[in-house]
């Protein structure tokens, strides 16, 4: 591994791994916060709705202030949120009054900071080695889920504040970390100023671009209700009970994290095509999720522990790889804008699909609501394939 890579890769990592301990830190305290079921939901559709907004702007943060310091600014954002929450937490002003800033700026440093990444990490790694990089570099994800919902509700039983303020004081680290590698790898704005800001013209003139970005959006909406409903299937269609069903979904989020890295290897292996392996894991997702959700009645263990496990190590371990393909193709100077511009469209799923599944469910069932989504996540794989 290249000096530079070996200095931005961790950086980049954390900052993937921080903005996601921030999302998670009102989801997973939202129960002991006193935060029902529907506020939550109108919290996260917010919170990804600013997110699909301001991934459509990072091109523009880009070449104002570089990408190593748009990073930067992603982590203010995230410990000016949880900065947020720990003065409410302490007793300063009315009751809940944080929720709302702490949301717009989660949102505002979610949007940009893969975008940010992808241009850094676009600059100081060689072509064939991007899967693996921006694969390992999208674990930071499942690394800030496990420890925001391992470790946080542990410190809240200590204090209210403690949990906001630790993720606060990381954050601020992290974003320090990312401002001094500005020193030894730049950090400069990657696109002339001349150049758009947005990467909207190149999605618009590119129909491989348009494909991956509606795969993309098809793709995040799976995950996005996996993660949400699976737990909820489990214990009310199954009947299992909340301890056994926990473990299953988290088999499910285990796998991903290794499929995140399987699939990063695999891709830059010689005469593997990126595009084709993405409409196999879309294929994939569907063979394991239809069976699993369209079983009668409650699965035997080993079916449901195959299944969820194929269907983890699909789901959630393609991001990395399309972010790669994406970067590839709109170059190391357009990388950040176009992923930003992809992003906008994938985020904006991430925002309606869980108010679309949950209407569908209530109406004809969550094992409807999956075969519809695992449906037209095989389709895509499909098409891919077939349009590659």
């Amino acid at each position: 591994m290249s000096s530079a890579i070996a200095r931005t890769l961790p950086a980049m990592t954390a900052v993937q791994a921080l903005v996601a301990m921030g999302t998670f830190a009102l989801s997973v305290l939202a129960p002991q916060l006193g935060v029902d079921v529907q506020s939550l939901g109108l919290l996260g559709s917010v919170m990804f709705g600013i997110g699909a907004l301001s991934s459509m702007m990072a091109g523009w943060a880009i070449r104002r202030f570089g990408d190593l310091q748009l990073a930067g600014l992603c982590m203010a954002a995230v410990m000016l949120a949880m900065l947020c929450l720990t003065v409410e937490a302490l007793g300063v002003g009315p009751a809940r009054w944080s929720f709302w800033p702490a949301v717009f700026l989660l949102g505002l440093s979610f949007g940009p900071e893969t975008p940010a990444s992808a241009s850094v990490l676009s600059r100081v790694t060689p072509l064939a080695r991007r899967p693996w990089i921006f694969s390992v570099r999208q674990t930071g994800n499942q690394i800030g889920a496990i420890f925001a919902s391992l470790l946080l509700p542990l410190l809240l039983v200590q204090h209210a504040a403690w949990p906001f303020a630790l993720v606060a004081v990381l954050a601020l680290a992290v974003g320090a970390w990312c401002l001094g590698l500005v020193r030894s790898d730049g950090g400069a704005p990657v696109a002339p100023l001349s150049s758009g800001a947005s990467g909207l013209p190149e999605l618009v003139a590119s129909p491989m671009l348009r494909l991956l970005t509606l795969t993309m959006l098809v793709y995040m909406s799976t995950q996005v209700c996996l993660n949400f409903f699976a737990m909820s299937h489990a214990v009310r269609h199954w009947q299992l009970p909340v301890p056994v069903a926990a473990s299953w979904v988290a088999l499910m989020q285990a796998a991903g994290l290794v499929g995140r890295l399987l699939w990063g290897r695999v891709a830059q292996r010689p005469g593997v095509s990126t595009v084709r392996l993405l409409g196999g894991l879309g294929l994939m997702i569907g063979a394991a999720g239809l069976p699993l959700f369209l079983w009668p009645g409650t699965p035997p263990p080993a079916a449901l522990a195959l299944l969820f496990a194929v269907v983890g190590i699909s789901a959630s371990g393609w991001n990395g790889v399309m972010v790669a393909e994406i970067s590839r193709i709109a170059g190391s100077m357009r990388a950040g804008a176009v992923t930003g511009a992809a992003l906008l469209f994938g985020y904006a799923g991430i925002a309606i699909a869980p108010l679309a599944f949950a209407a569908m469910g209530s109406a004809a069932g969550t094992d409807t609501a999956f075969a519809v989504l695992l449906g037209m996540t095989g389709i895509m794989g499909l098409t891919l394939l077939l349009r590659h």
